[in-house]
C-alpha cells in the first residue's frame, strides 16, 4: 500500500511541511525552479518548500527539456559561472536549477537557450541545510539559493527571515528523524 501524500507540498504525510510554512512571502521576482524529473521524489528536495513559500508562489516546473519562451526579457539564470552577468536591477524573471549539479548541467546541456541567458551569481556563502552534504563550499540547497538570491535582487534580506525560521524547524525536524539533534 503507498504511503499517504500531502497533496499540497508534495510529501509524505509524516514529514508535511504544509503545518511549518509561515504565510507566502510576497515578492516582486517571478522565480521559476525547472526542477530534473529525479530530484523531485527526493525527500530532502527543497524545491516545493521555496514555492509555496513565495507570493505569488514560485512556478515549478518538472522536466528534462522546457520551453525557450521562459526566457523572456528580464530573465536570468541563477548559475555560477559563464555568460554575461545579469544587472540585478533589470532581473524581473529569475530561473533556478533544481537537481544534483550532475543533473542541472545536463538541464543546461538539453536547453542551450538556459547558457545564452544572463546570470546571477551568489557570493560564497555557508549553507544551513545539514540534510545534505555540500561537496564544496558555497553549494547551497535550492530554497538556500532562491531566498539568497531574492534577497539580493529585492534588497530587503529581513523581510524572508520567517521563510529561513521554517527551514531551519524542517531541518531541525530532519535531523531528529535521523537521531541527530542539532544543526551542523
Amino acid at each position: 500500500m503507498p504511503r499517504a501524500v500531502c497533496p499540497r507540498c508534495e510529501r509524505p504525510a509524516r514529514t508535511c511541511l504544509c503545518a511549518t510554512l509561515p504565510a507566502p512571502l510576497a515578492v516582486r521576482t517571478e522565480l521559476v525552479i525547472l526542477q530534473h524529473p529525479a530530484e523531485a521524489g527526493h525527500a530532502k528536495n527543497t524545491a516545493a518548500f521555496l514555492a509555496l513559500g513565495l507570493n505569488p508562489p514560485a512556478r515549478l516546473l518538472r522536466g528534462e527539456v522546457f520551453d525557450p519562451a521562459l526566457a523572456g526579457p528580464g530573465t536570468a539564470l541563477l548559475y555560477p559561472g559563464g555568460g554575461e552577468a545579469a544587472a540585478a536591477a533589470s532581473v524581473e524573471r529569475l530561473i533556478l536549477l533544481d537537481g544534483s549539479w550532475r543533473q542541472s548541467r545536463r538541464l543546461l546541456a538539453a536547453n542551450p537557450w538556459l547558457a545564452a541567458l544572463p546570470r546571477l551569481s551568489l557570493p560564497e556563502q555557508p549553507g544551513r541545510y545539514a540534510l545534505r552534504r555540500a561537496h564544496r563550499p558555497g553549494q547551497l540547497s535550492t530554497l538556500e539559493a532562491g531566498l539568497h538570491a531574492l534577497a539580493l535582487l529585492e534588497d530587503q534580506p529581513e523581510r524572508f527571515a520567517p521563510l529561513w525560521s521554517a527551514f531551519d524547524a524542517f531541518v531541525r525536524a530532519g535531523l531528529s528523524r535521523r537521531g541527530e539533534s542539532s544543526l551542523a
